[in-house]
């Protein structure tokens, strides 16, 4: 299997063209200033960003989007973003890697019409742009997607940016989350006519005058994007350009005490599916339509506030098929309006019909478990298959665990991997977590715990706190190829955060494990946590080493899982089948296996034992 693909060279291979200018000589990529020009179209407003935004990056020069190239190569690339414009730090990255999902190819040309578009989705050096355009004129742009490369970070803070050098990372405030790629072709226009993408990329580039006052700007081959697929593990050689950023804000630092409490109690809505909720992906105060971020007055339909029943029941009425997709979305999560499954089911339909793919996986997700419709796995495997090959991550997911179970399809471990390593590679953290887990257990492929410790990692990442705890485990047991319990704390430490209960209580099992029993104080804290989150063992240990009044009732899978991985040598889970033994009422029995795991070496069933004794 592949490991996460990385941008390639073609990064950095665009030409730029302008009027005057031979195929490969120099760009004149921004026009000299025009004073008559500037005066007759203002230099936009300035819109401030929000949490996320996915500005065109089509005008950046060679050397530019070289620097992009090499960012997303060594890391996760850091910008500074605001209203103001855009900066990418070169020196400064955030730990990780990007992976490249292929999906049907789509073109599309986006007209800005005014230097208040210019500015917004071409933060680099829109203001400049905006303000030479004479009246009537406009910058269209060809695109041509083939696919997309993300990472599953998905809510890093201050403290994971790292930079080479000090002060490279003063400024910072997105990370690129990832990018759609292709190729594209941007050229001035005028209101009065309409171009296809297939006239742009065909637009003489020889010849001219530079009294035309053309801005061109090109990267990639048309004709070699027609060889991608949805299932190539890499764009083609001459369509692999950036086209649009997918940013999103670092946080400041991780969220207070009582906000990480309540957004990670496991007290969580049971009903129905998790529904992916589209994010805002324009600056306050515009909205994206027609591929570009513009005014709401200039748009006949557009992607609503996802926030705003009332802003998408009106855009869903004009048509527009995300906007009935972010409908049904709130009315299948219940979120700012009562859950209504049969309600959220039709809106899912619009919006799939409509060509929005996150519809499709969302009205899956209904289908699969018979929510508000009949329930019809192969029809929800055809909507994630549908999703998944128009680019939607979660769809490549979904469509994996229902090769693994067999669901709506034939069952099939190895296409089931495919599928999860393709989502992976879309940036779907909980997908990378999945394929892990088949490496670890040698399930459909062979055995392999450096693959599971790289793809835990990833997932880790992003927001998976379950593969968190376990890279922890892989690194404390030396399955990852080294034993090593620092890195296990960390990872423990993070999965904690991300609420994951078992890595809470991992932290407690290493404290208690360190010569002396550590900070008893820490232990304890962590086995609250992991209680409280819902693990059995913390729960366990609560009750039978500081005599908590705690339900502890033995899982009979886990248990038996226990005793089988036990009786095979694994020491770790003779502790854990002792502790939670002694915990249900049978302390003979559970002293048994506690002082079988001590005696080859569990540390923490030592320390367990001693205090039981």
């Amino acid at each position: 299997m592949r490991s996460g693909w990385q941008i390639k060279a073609s990064l950095g291979m665009g030409v730029l063209f302008a009027a005057g200018c031979g195929p490969g000589a120099a760009a004149e990529v921004i026009r000299p200033q025009d004073p008559t020009a500037a005066g007759a179209l203002s230099e936009g407003e300035c819109h401030e960003t929000d949490g996320s935004g996915e500005p065109l990056v089509v005008d950046w020069k060679p050397d530019q989007r070289g620097d992009l190239e090499i960012a997303m190569r060594e890391g996760v690339a850091t910008v500074s973003y605001s209203c103001q414009g855009m900066k990418l730090l070169k020196d400064c990255k955030i730990e990780g890697s990007y992976g490249y999902m292929g999906m049907t190819r789509k073109e599309q040309v986006v007209r800005l019409e005014s230097s208040d578009e210019i500015r917004a989705n071409l933060p680099l050096s829109g203001a400049t742009i905006g303000g030479e355009l004479s009246r009537g004129a406009t910058i269209d742009i060809a695109l041509v997607m083939v696919g997309k490369t993300k990472t599953t970070w998905t809510t890093p803070t201050k403290d994971d940016l790292k930079g080479e050098v000090k002060g490279a990372c003063d400024g910072a405030t997105h990370f690129v989350r990832g990018a759609t790629l292709g190729a594209f072709a941007m050229d001035t226009g005028t209101s009065a006519k309409v171009r296809s993408a297939v006239e742009m990329f065909g637009t003489s580039v020889g010849g001219g005058s530079t009294s035309d006052k053309q801005v061109k700007n090109r990267d990639g081959d048309i004709a070699d994007c027609t060889k991608a697929t949805p299932t190539s593990e890499a764009p083609p050689a001459q369509c692999g350009a950036p086209l649009r950023l997918v940013l999103m804000a670092i946080a400041k630092g991780p969220p207070a005490e009582g906000e990480a409490k309540a957004a990670e109690s496991p007290a969580k809505a049971a009903e129905g599916p998790a529904i992916e909720i589209a994010e805002t992906a324009c600056p306050k105060g515009l909205v994206l339509a027609d591929g570009k971020c513009t005014s709401p007055a200039s748009a006949p339909a557009f992607q609503c506030n996802p926030t705003s029943v009332e802003e998408c029941k009106a855009q869903c009425d004009k048509g527009h098929a995300g906007s009935c997709g972010s409908l049904g979305a709130l009315y299948a999560s219940g979120r700012s309006v009562e859950r209504d499954h049969a309600q959220a089911a039709a809106l899912l339909k619009k919006g799939c019909d409509g060509a929005d793919p996150r519809s499709c996986v969302n009205l899956g997700a209904l289908t699969a478990d018979g929510l508000g419709l009949s329930k019809d796995p192969a029809a929800a495997a055809a909507l994630f298959e549908k999703g998944c090959n128009d680019g939607e991550a979660t769809g490549c997911g979904l469509l994996g665990r229902a090769y693994l179970t067999g669901a709506g399809v034939g069952a099939d471990p190895a296409r089931a991997l495919a599928l999860l390593d393709k989502a992976c590679d879309g940036g779907d953290d909980r997908s990378c977590g999945a394929a892990a887990a088949l490496y670890a257990e040698g399930k459909g492929v062979a055995q392999d715990g450096k693959r599971a410790a790289e793809l835990y990692k990833r997932a880790c990442d992003g927001s998976d706190g379950a593969s968190c705890e376990a890279l922890g485990q892989l690194y404390e047991t030396g399955a990852a190829g080294r034993k090593d319990a620092i890195v296990a704390g960390m990872m423990y430490q993070r999965g904690c955060s991300r609420a994951s209960g078992a890595a809470c209580t991992g932290i407690g099992r290493l404290e208690m494990s360190k010569p002396g029993g550590g900070n008893a104080d820490e232990a304890k804290r962590s086995f609250e946590r992991g209680c409280t989150w819902g693990s059995e063992i913390g729960c366990a240990a609560l009750k039978a080493l500081y005599g908590q009044n705690r339900v502890v009732i033995p899982n009979v899978q886990s248990t038996m899982a226990w005793r089988k991985s036990c009786d095979s040598g694994n020491t770790r889970d003779c502790a854990s089948l002792g502790l939670v033994t002694v915990a249900g009422g049978n302390k003979v029995a559970g002293m048994f296996d506690l002082d079988r795991a001590c005696m080859r070496g569990d540390g923490f069933a030592c320390a367990v034992a001693k205090k039981l004794k």
